[in-house]
């Protein structure tokens, strides 16, 4: 189980720019939308406080399905990380869609 854990976590989740991505701090996934275009994810207690990341909403991140093979693996994880309760970090850059655009997820223990 820990190989298959350190193999998610070591799938590049992030475009290039994740390099200048902000990190969440460490909370439970509590709402979950999937989508045509995607899924809307909120993390319990977030607000956005990054004036380099302005978007509309300050608490909804947003999984862009860009029907690559590694979607799939994306909303896995996302869904293993909410049905766990388990709390992860985020990356995140930019906006979508008057969203903020998901860039990477990891697990963190309490």
């Amino acid at each position: 189980m820990k190989s298959l854990i350190y193999l998610l976590l070591s799938i590049p989740f992030a475009l290039p720019l994740i390099s200048d991505a902000a990190w969440t701090e460490k909370a439970q996934i509590y709402y979950l939308k999937v989508h045509s275009n995607g899924v809307d994810v909120r993390l319990r207690g977030f607000v956005n406080p990054e004036t380099e990341v302005s978007c509309v909403s300050k608490n909804t991140f947003f999984l862009i399905n860009d029907d690559s093979a590694i979607y799939n693996t994306k909303v896995s994880f996302l869904l293993s990380a909410y049905m766990s309760q388990k709390t992860v970090k985020f990356s995140y850059y930019g906006c979508e869609d008057d969203r903020i655009r998901l860039g990477s997820i990891r697990f963190h223990d309490e």
